[in-house]
């Protein structure tokens, strides 16, 4: 290398130090976040479709308006003979992506059935199929249609608790606040027979929900973490999945939210039902990673205090788990679900 290439080569890297130097000192929530993402590790998913542990049940159609609405079901053998509590799984994707065989939610159902728990994953119409609110009526439908045919199954769903993650956060939060008189429309399979059951909830665990429609810039502001991060971060989010919208919510809402009217977003925000509802008996746990940079943790901190100002503080636990980012496999290993667990033998009844 001669040595004009050479002062080149120095000035270029120069200026890239120069730059990320600039940039941390800028932006170091920023460079934390970015940084813990890249470094966070992962956790061994196992993958294989066989498992002896009890009875699956793949595909169980829980409505009949679209192939979409279906349940799968873990029922594990438990050493008494007994009946296994319920836990319901609601997988996340920004309302437009995934499935209930989602990374996330092989996690949990693998996890708990093997501890235990008749788990349910459910599958719904995603926002290119059906607008709001089809999803949330597809996941009370799905919780009902399981209440109904604990029997034939052989769970006990005298007491459920939910698991959401992300949208599926939102999905589960708005299932656990609403009332059977609100988003109880769809009938399930079966209802005409068995008649129509409670779409009640018992113990909400929510993971990193996209709970408010509002305020994401102020969000971002607070925490340090600029634009052109969360982009790079959230590149998987393509224009055609936004369907035209200014964000996911607005796609599935079809109408930006910055457009509506206070009454238009009380529709659709957890915080409108929290305030106007009892939620007698309900019982939750919120986790949430400080390095998230798709949802911001002050989402989850918003929703403990009001939830807890609601239920009250020895009903309601938060969680904000240093260095995780969204839907970090860390938040899924055995340590941090076996507190679930715990949770859930404390509060599930």
């Amino acid at each position: 290398m001669n040595k004009t290439a050479s002062r080149i080569l120095i000035g270029v890297v120069a200026a890239i130090a120069v730059a990320a130097a600039g940039i941390s000192i800028a932006f170091p929530k920023a460079v934390r976040a970015v940084w813990c993402n890249l470094t966070v590790g992962g956790v061994p998913l196992d993958e294989s479709t066989e498992w002896d542990g009890g009875k699956s049940y793949l595909g169980v159609p829980y409505a009949s308006d679209s192939e979409s609405q279906f349940v799968d079901i873990y029922v594990p053998d438990t050493p008494d003979g007994s009946e296994p509590k319920l836990f319901v799984i609601i997988h996340g994707g920004g309302f437009v992506l995934g499935d209930s065989q989602t990374r996330q939610a092989q996690y949990m159902y693998r996890y708990f059935r093997d501890h235990g728990y008749a788990c349910a994953s459910v599958n719904y119409r995603l926002a290119q199929e059906e607008q709001f609110p089809g999803a949330l009526l597809d996941c009370k439908a799905a919780i009902r249609f399981l209440r109904a045919h604990a029997d034939e199954y052989g769970f006990d769903a005298s007491h459920i608790a939910v698991f959401g993650e992300s949208a599926g956060g939102y999905l589960a939060v708005m299932s656990s606040v609403t009332n059977d008189d609100e988003f109880n429309d769809l009938p399930f399979i079966g209802q005409d027979e068995l008649g129509d059951v409670s779409a009640h909830v018992d113990v909400l665990v929510d993971y990193y929900g996209h709970i408010d429609i509002t305020g994401a810039a102020e969000d971002w502001e607070e925490l340090g973490i600029p634009k052109p991060v969360r982009d790079i971060a959230n590149s998987w989010a393509s224009p055609d999945l936004l369907m035209g919208y200014e964000d996911f919510e607005s796609a599935w809402f079809r109408k930006n939210v910055s457009e509506m009217t206070e009454e238009e977003r009380n529709v659709y925000d957890p915080h409108y039902y929290i305030g106007k509802n009892s939620l007698e008996g309900l019982d939750v746990w919120i986790i949430h990673g400080d390095a998230d940079i798709t949802v911001p943790y002050l989402h989850s901190t918003r929703l403990y205090d009001e939830l807890a100002a609601k239920l009250g503080e020895d009903r309601v636990s938060l969680t904000i788990v240093p260095g995780m980012g969204h839907a970090s496999d860390k938040l899924y290993s055995d340590e941090v679900l076996a507190q679930i667990e715990a949770f859930l033998a404390e509060h599930l009844g």
